[in-house]
């Protein structure tokens, strides 16, 4: 068996589209759309099609991973998109061999942290990315609803809500930029911010994005983060005033939540009493790339 890997980007989008969708046929979510979804996708995620690939067994088309690259305060960081083999060539090492050449792709692009997401009940997968290196730093949960929600009104006393666009976060001087990539601020700076102001300034933020449909209806809103400033003695309120500006009672669409940490028990447990349930659970995975040894501690 003959394994040969290939830029993504020397593929036209058609095919590299095809591929894609071939390579996660049958995967535990549904990963597959069309060629027009596929390149916006590239653009709205940055994805770096020349340090994608493309892989091959005996010159048939059998695997892909993308990948997205960012600077981060001076360390070159990389996100796994996705990597996925097509079902003919699954269970024989083809996988291994492509998350191997990717990592050292990430080393000749002077790559020191390695960024990913599996499902959790994606088996095979996080114990591939345990032995090469990856080690789970928390899980990741989306959640969502389409009925009314529990106990919201729209009243933020003693609060007062500032509305604005993503980038304006960067003026919360408590603003940590985070490590969960999709929900860190490259990706959300075009995104709807909410500040919940107290007497002493910012006292919280969500940031959340509005989708409309083909008539331009509001459709969908979807959270990605909802933050209280450090030490606050209100954390809950706070969390609550930024929530009602996110899905106000009037709104009767379908109300989301992206990639909120486990380990964020605050959070999860107000989301909860608003009536949102969980429909799935990822695992936050980071590999040092500057580190010798085995994988991280995992929890």
């Amino acid at each position: 068996m003959n394994i040969t890997f290939q830029p993504l980007s020397e593929l036209p989008i058609h095919q590299a589209s095809e591929l894609w969708n071939q390579c996660f046929e049958g995967y535990v979510s549904n990963m597959s759309m069309p060629a027009d979804r596929f390149l916006a996708r590239i653009v709205q995620e940055c994805l770096a099609l020349e340090h994608s690939l493309a892989c091959y067994v005996d010159e048939q088309p059998a695997g892909i991973v993308m990948n997205s690259l960012r600077d981060d305060d001076g360390i070159l960081s990389a996100w796994n998109r996705g990597t996925a083999i097509k079902p003919e060539f699954r269970g024989q090492g083809v996988g291994k061999a492509l998350m191997l050449r990717n990592l050292e792709l990430y080393k000749q692009l002077g790559v020191r942290r390695a960024h990913l997401e599996a499902i959790t009940t994606n088996d095979n997968a996080v114990q591939l990315y345990t032995n090469i290196g990856y080690g789970i730093r928390d899980r990741l949960v989306i959640l969502s609803t389409e009925k009314p929600l529990r106990h919201v009104d729209d009243t933020f006393n003693p609060y007062s809500i500032i509305k604005g666009r993503g980038m304006e976060t960067m003026t919360i001087p408590w603003f940590v930029n985070g490590d969960i990539w999709q929900n860190s601020l490259p990706s959300l700076k075009d995104a709807d911010l909410a500040i919940v102001q107290d007497q002493d300034g910012a006292a919280g933020f969500a940031l959340f994005k509005q989708s409309f449909d083909s008539s331009g209806l509001l459709s969908s809103i979807a959270l990605f983060r909802c933050e209280v400033r450090p030490g606050h003695s209100a954390a809950t309120a706070v969390r609550r005033a930024a929530l009602q500006a996110v899905w106000p009672s009037t709104f009767e669409g379908k109300r989301m939540a992206f990639n909120i940490r486990r380990s964020d028990a605050g959070l999860l447990e107000l989301l909860a009493e608003l009536g949102f349930t969980e429909t799935m659970e990822q695992l936050f995975m980071v590999k040092e790339m500057g580190l010798t040894g085995g994988p991280m501690k995992r929890d």
